[in-house]
């Protein structure tokens, strides 16, 4: 019998390759559809901080022309930043893509001598990358654990963002998994609080 460890190594490998298995046009134009339902959702929640990861363009869910569309609307935008060796993570406000320099994985992060950190509080919104999420809000992320541990004092609300080929009824998973209130597909916008959709947006 596989261990959940095991289970989840193989799922993310199945997601892996399915992302990688969309072409070009598919990805992007579900990418766009991602952008206008998480725009919609915003405007429905109102947020008066937005964390928002800055997507690498092998497997995650774009978030580059979101970031720049609530940056020039005047939005409060934060992104990550991977601090210490123990896997922790901080937000740090950002003015345009000028602040932002190559940090760990190659992944684009806020410089600290232009940007200041983000004091998250109940209206806050952090939008979250993940390989796969389930209809529960449950999250299989890339196995670094970074969320996970952010998540566990960060009191405002999330969402994660997916194509809806790597959405599941149920996924592997473990008590410290992160769980979403939102969840954000090309077709859909789901609120995991009573397992209804907040809308739809089928195109």
């Amino acid at each position: 019998m596989q261990s959940i460890a095991e289970k989840k190594s193989a799922f993310r490998d199945e997601c892996k390759c399915l992302r990688r298995s969309m072409d070009m046009r598919e990805r992007n134009d579900a990418d766009k559809k991602i952008f206008m339902n998480t725009l919609s959702l915003i405007d429905i929640l109102k947020p008066k901080l937005i964390l928002c990861y800055v997507s690498s363009p092998a497997l995650e869910v774009d978030t580059v022309m979101l970031i720049k569309q609530l940056l020039s609307g005047g939005a409060e935008v934060a992104v990550p930043k991977c601090t210490g060796g123990l896997g922790n993570m901080e937000f740090y406000i950002i003015k345009d893509f000028s602040c932002l320099s190559a940090g760990a994985y190659g992944i684009s992060e806020p410089d600290e001598s232009v940007c200041y950190r983000a004091i998250p509080c109940g209206r806050t919104l952090c939008i979250i990358p993940g390989l796969a999420f389930d209809r529960l809000g449950r999250r299989m992320g890339f196995g670094k654990g970074y969320y996970d541990r952010f998540l566990v004092n960060f009191g405002g609300i999330t969402a994660g963002l997916c194509y809806e080929c790597c959405m599941r009824d149920e996924i592997p998973h473990e008590e410290h998994d992160a769980v979403m209130d939102y969840v954000i597909t090309e077709n859909n916008c789901f609120l995991i609080g009573d397992k209804k959709k907040v809308f739809s947006c089928e195109r």
